[in-house]
């Protein structure tokens, strides 16, 4: 027994090591510690329906952003567990086991251990952004710690394990990464349907559906004036524990089915394998137009943007954040209260509940866009291109934007579906709306966080620094606007982009794109 404890334990030693190299941990502790600060702090993020004039420190609205943001990192939550489950295949290394001591389920399980120690180190970001936030605001230590410590307890801890615990056991009996994107699309959608029933009289086989636990909350204080909910205490009733009890037991149950359904292949042990000679490897098609000749620089640009196109629309995680973008935007809508001006409400829906996830996704990859080729060591095929060096970056910049053009239009197509399912109407003036609220912001996050990382020639330190300058200058801004809504107009943002090119254009060469 204790051998068999020493392999587990030398496994999760050596994936939490690999967790902790990836910059992307970093980032997912800094966007919810971020997001957490900036709702405490009274700054444009919202994160609990109908709040009404209770205070953002108040127990009951920390309790219930707590859950909302653990929700919003069922995003973060995928992202791991998948990286966890499926990164051996990627990187052909699973084959490797049947050369250790370790059967199949010691694996599994230490797998397992490391994917949940890792969320639950991650997760710790949302109390410290909570108490500090608080503290911004005006509010005490003492009291913000008492007011942000029980939810992570008894909400977002045990809510990690069962949500970890349910996409690793998706992952391993499916290994495919679309299984585990359903299986989170089907949890959000869950949330989502809880909370919407709750406001509308739903019993506790209801709050109970909520894998996130905002319901069970909800149900507790539903009869709270809007001063009981400022001033007490949030308790801790015996339908919360029952809904946390639950989750928690149905993804250890998944996960030790997973596990146990792992074959123990020892050293030695493996199934023939009939070798077969291994085709001549193809480089891209993009690179072998590109290498047929010096070509011209409009050639060079539009085979450099359709490279990088592909390469993004491809990608899991661009696929991963994309589709939650899109299916929470649609829910959304379908619940929407009435208006009369759909285009309105359309594109308040998508700026709202849309923002996080194009920042996501303009943050990450943004980064991949500079350091991807080094850290693959396939920069020397494309430096050796006979492209002229601006066809290049603006071909890749321009392979950035189609990219980005095709989420913020399956984002309008969520919205307008979600409207006219519910009878509200078409919202015919989207398309334009979109395009200047919602794309340019896109692509200017996009141009600035590529220029920050052309500065600073540091992946790392990239990424913090463009994190941490959107947040703070969404707080400044928004507060100078006095709306949460509030944003540059069109000409701001295509003024934006084109300082932010510039300065890429100017900085961003082959023989210094990838020193670390």
């Amino acid at each position: 027994m204790s051998a068999r404890w020493a392999r587990v334990r030398a496994v999760v030693l050596l994936e939490l090591r690999v967790q902790r190299r990836e910059p992307l941990t970093v980032l997912y502790m800094l966007v919810f510690a971020l997001l957490a600060m900036a709702f405490a702090a009274a700054g444009p993020v919202e994160l609990v329906r109908d709040r009404g004039a209770v205070p953002r420190d108040a127990a009951w609205s920390l309790m219930l952003a707590s859950t909302a943001i653990t929700a919003f990192g069922q995003v973060i939550t995928t992202m791991v567990a998948a990286t966890v489950v499926l990164r051996d295949r990627a990187d052909r290394v699973a084959d490797l086991l049947v050369a250790t001591r370790l059967t199949e389920s010691e694996y599994r399980l230490a797998k397992l251990l490391a994917a949940l120690v890792m969320l639950a180190l991650i997760y710790t970001a949302i109390p410290f952004g909570l108490v500090t936030g608080a503290m911004l605001g005006g509010g005490s230590f003492g009291e913000a710690v008492r007011s942000s410590i029980p939810p992570f307890v008894a909400v977002v801890l045990p809510t990690m394990l069962a949500i970890g615990a349910l996409q690793f056991a998706v992952g391993v009996l499916s290994g495919r990464l679309w299984v585990i994107l359903g299986q989170g699309l089907v949890l959000i959608w869950l949330w989502t349907t809880a909370i919407t029933e709750m406001g509308r009289g739903g019993g506790p086989l209801v709050a109970l559906l909520d894998p996130f636990g905002s319901a069970p909350l909800l149900m507790a204080t539903r009869e709270w004036s809007v001063f009981e909910r400022s001033v007490r205490p949030m308790p801790l009733t015996s339908l919360l524990i029952a809904s946390r009890a639950v989750w928690l037991g149905l993804g250890l149950l998944a996960a030790g089915v997973a596990i146990v359904r792992s074959a123990p292949r020892r050293a030695g042990t493996a199934p023939a394998v009939r070798v077969v000679p291994a085709a001549p490897r193809q480089e891209p098609r993009a690179v072998a137009l590109l290498r047929a000749g010096t070509p011209h620089w409009w050639t060079g640009l539009m085979g450099t943007a359709w490279f990088v196109t592909r390469w993004m629309l491809r990608d899991a995680g661009w696929r991963v954040l994309a589709l939650l973008g899109a299916v929470n935007v649609g829910v959304q809508a379908v619940f929407a209260a009435p208006a009369a001006d759909v285009d309105g409400v359309a594109i308040r829906l998508l700026l709202e509940h849309a923002r996080l996830f194009l920042i996501l996704l303009a943050t990450i990859y943004a980064g991949e866009l500079v350091w991807r080729e080094r850290e693959e060591r396939s920069a020397p095929l494309f430096d050796a291109l006979p492209v002229a060096e601006g066809a290049l970056i603006v071909g890749r910049i321009a392979g950035v934007v189609v990219a980005q053009s095709v989420v913020v239009l399956g984002l309008a197509l969520s919205v307008t579906a979600g409207l006219v399912w519910r009878g509200a109407g078409v919202p015919f003036g989207l398309p334009a709306l979109a395009t200047s609220q919602l794309l340019l912001p896109f692509v200017a996050w996009m141009l600035v966080s590529l220029a920050v990382h052309v500065m600073v020639q540091q992946k790392v330190a990239g990424h913090l620094l463009v994190i941490a300058g959107w947040a703070l200058f969404s707080v400044g801004f928004d507060a100078a606007m006095g709306s949460a809504d509030a944003g540059l107009p069109a000409i701001g943002w295509v003024t934006v982009c084109l300082l932010a090119g510039s300065i890429v254009l100017a900085r961003w060469r082959r023989e210094t794109a990838g020193r670390q």
